[in-house]
């Protein structure tokens, strides 16, 4: 394929199961630019995605989010002509390392261009350092807007399991579990990636992604380093577990950032600012200017002797004349104090009029800042309050499930009847907490119930109910090997039983 529908394609950049990326130039505009050409193979259902993301995507304009300059869908051909990025992802950047100073100014844009988004109605879905990438000058942007979806502001979306194509490590708990979520499952994923970006490591650990998924449901929020514990309110807003606990905008998240670097002007190195313009040529314009500085006050000092010698001669020739203009005797005219004093007085008075305007308006602007930053902080210390009670709650719920656990144990209420049994209230907690060691132990001792259920039936010769609750039992645990037995036993000792019935009723059919 050399072109196609006006670009002409220059070599393949990457390439996956869903997506082909190349290098091209739209010809008519002779710009480079980068085409993503969806499988041809994938089903229509995909090819709309794909094509939703581009019009998504083209239809934000933000300095932070990558630029669409085309969407084509013609025959088995469906691309997106974008604009073509050469500084790298966020992903490589955090190999590396980067400062504090960095993390957080990223952060910042990100946070501004994931408003403009939201303010739009549109959840992103996947947000994360892979989707950040770069033009030349370090301007980090938002991309990657595929599995998007578009919604009405503040209207849930309910999905399953099976629609998740986010990636797992950066995704909401909401999200994981397959419940209904909204533009704060993208809050999440940010708090995720904030943390990495300002430790290097990701918040929740575990040896496989799933125990990674696991501990993000139940483990609590990490701290970050002392040195960064002015953050930690932040973090926790972007990572509550709850989406209602979670902060609501991320334009509060660039304003508590924004006071954070403003407060902790040493964090800002050298090395942290965005280069824009090249060094050599910032170099060659100063020569150029100091060159023109230097012909200019040259050619200065030329006049000015010039034209201290055409004053000299002017004075030879007519000294007499100026002696007499400039020294004669006569009354000096002196200005009237009280004139002086209304000439001065208007223009002392109109620049105090002036200073206290300008003194009035930043005395206005610092009380609208402290109003601001008093209610981001009111914001988070209600959202710190209702996690508190979030979890509060939960503690209680559990307790009163376990003790309604027990009880039905004692009761011999193992998984009937519906909705009132041990085994449904010991899996209600493990829900809300899959760690729970009483909720585990309790499922234990329901099987281990049945056991001696079957057990007492296997004395009492009685067989059917044997295999009946042992069956109940392997229903919860199929690799009980207790329960495994006694099913050989009760399998083998019920073969005569059996034997005997089929004789019976073979002389009671004649």
């Amino acid at each position: 394929m050399k072109s196609i529908a006006g670009y002409k394609i220059h070599k393949l950049l990457a390439k996956g199961g869903m997506a082909a990326i190349y290098l091209a130039e739209q010809e008519s505009l002779q710009r480079t630019v980068v085409l993503k050409f969806l499988n041809p193979k994938l089903d229509e259902e995909i090819r709309k995605r794909f094509i939703d993301e581009g019009r998504i995507i083209a239809s934000l304009k933000h300095p932070n989010i990558l630029t669409v300059f085309d969407v084509v869908s013609s025959g088995k051909y469906n691309f997106l002509a974008m604009e073509y990025l050469d500084g790298g992802d966020l992903e490589n950047r955090l190999a590396k390392g980067i400062d504090t100073y960095e993390a957080l100014d990223i952060i910042n844009k990100i946070s501004d261009a994931m408003h403009l988004v939201h303010k739009q109605g549109i959840i992103h879905g996947d947000i994360k350092p892979a989707n950040v990438l770069f033009r030349a000058n370090g301007c980090p942007l938002l991309t990657d807007f595929g599995i998007s979806r578009k919604i009405e502001p503040k209207k849930e979306v309910d999905t399953g399991l099976e629609d998740l194509y986010a990636s797992p490590t950066y995704a909401s708990p909401e999200l994981i579990q397959g419940k209904p979520f909204d533009y704060r499952t993208d809050i999440y994923s940010l708090g995720i990636m904030m943390y990495e970006m300002l430790v290097g490591e990701k918040p929740f650990k575990g040896d496989s992604e799933m125990e990674i998924i696991a501990n993000s449901i139940q483990d609590p929020i990490p701290k970050l380093p002392n040195n960064l514990k002015e953050l930690q309110p932040l973090l926790e807003s972007l990572l509550a577990k709850s989406p209602d606990d979670r902060l609501s905008d991320t334009k509060l998240v660039t304003r508590f950032i924004s006071k954070y670097l403003k407060d902790h002007p040493e964090i800002k190195s050298s090395g942290s600012e965005t280069k824009l313009i090249d060094s050599e040529v910032v170099v060659e314009y100063i020569a150029q200017q100091k060159s023109k500085k230097d012909k200019k006050a040259s050619q200065s000092l030329m006049s000015t002797i010039l034209l201290a010698l055409i004053f000299t001669l002017i004075l030879l020739l007519n000294k007499e004349t100026l002696w007499n203009t400039w020294f004669a005797e006569e009354p000096v005219k002196k200005t009237p104090k009280a004139a002086l004093k209304q000439i001065q007085t208007p223009i002392s008075r109109q620049e105090k009029v002036e200073e206290k305007e300008e003194l009035l308006k930043q005395q206005a602007l610092i009380a609208q800042q402290n109003k601001e930053i008093n209610r981001v902080k009111e914001e988070l210390e209600k959202q710190k309050r209702l996690a508190r009670k979030k979890q509060i709650d939960q503690l209680t719920t559990i307790n009163s499930l376990l003790r309604k656990g027990d009880s039905s144990l004692k009761d011999y209420r193992l998984t009937t009847p519906l909705n009132n049994n041990a085994l449904y209230y010991f899996q209600k907690v493990l829900e809300m907490d899959p760690k729970n060691k009483k909720a585990q132990e309790g499922i234990e001792k329901v099987v281990s119930r049945y056991e001696i259920l079957a057990r007492g039936e296997i004395d009492k010769y009685q067989y059917q109910k044997a295999q009946h609750y042992i069956s109940s039992g392997l229903s919860i645990d199929s690799d009980n090997e207790s329960l495994l037995e006694l099913q050989k036993k009760a399998n083998i000792q019920s073969e005569p039983g059996r034997a005997i019935n089929k004789v019976k009723n073979f002389f009671n059919n004649l």
